[in-house]
């Protein structure tokens, strides 16, 4: 069964360019126990077998647990901001998406003249049947946010950045000197405003680690 992703349109470019083969999503709620006991293995029912848990100590039982929203080998599609489009008299329709525009291009003529923002759909509206990139999982982790590495960080789509300071590229985007740094600013602007202080970057949350490859669509 096809899963559903959602990136927004920075990512989506990250994922065609191949720069991207990790994202990392809150876990909620957060666990209020402070040791993380790993993934269950084994339980008395079998119910709560690839949740992961946490505990007091690590001898304690586990108190708090979280089902991932993926597991290795599951099969996702992504949803980006798209649009229908009539391209001919007889009323053919073609699927476009906003990743494969650049900013001039993003510019459409309004019927009274002169130009106006297109009119996109929402990823959260993509149907599955107009989905192009499918990713499978390879694995999910679980790791507090400010633990990622600088490997990590480039495996999140993020550019390399400057050894000197932090400087705009020739493209315009921020070259950071810090990796932590650069995805910090990355991820605050991802969340919600108002849960800034529960799941930003400076509260350190846990995170679901999604590892995955992308695959050509399934027929």
């Amino acid at each position: 069964m096809l899963k559903p992703v959602l990136f927004n349109t920075e990512m989506v470019k990250a994922i065609l360019e191949g720069r991207k083969t990790s994202t990392r999503r809150i876990i909620k709620p957060q666990p209020k126990q402070p040791v993380p006991l790993g993934f269950i293995s084994d339980s008395t029912d079998g119910k709560r077998i690839g949740y992961y848990g946490w505990g007091q100590d690590k001898y304690g039982g586990i108190i708090d647990i979280a089902k991932p929203p993926y597991r290795a080998g599951d099969i996702l599609y992504v949803r980006e901001t798209w649009r229908k489009k009539t391209i001919d008299k007889a009323g053919h329709i073609e699927i476009q998406y906003k990743a494969d525009f650049n900013e001039e291009e993003l510019a459409c003529y309004g019927k009274r003249g002169g130009y106006a923002p297109c009119k996109w759909k929402p990823s959260i509206h993509m149907p599955k049947v107009a989905a192009r990139i499918f990713l499978k999982v390879t694995d999910i982790k679980v790791q507090r946010l400010q633990d990622i590495t600088e490997r990590e960080v480039l495996k999140e789509g993020i550019k390399r950045y400057h050894f000197n300071m932090n400087m705009p590229d020739a493209y315009g985007d921020t070259l950071y000197t810090d990796h932590k740094l650069a995805f910090k600013t990355l991820w605050n602007s991802t969340v919600n405003k108002k849960d800034i202080d529960v799941y930003g970057w400076d509260a350190d949350p846990y995170v679901w680690i999604i590892e995955f490859q992308r695959i050509e669509k399934e027929k």
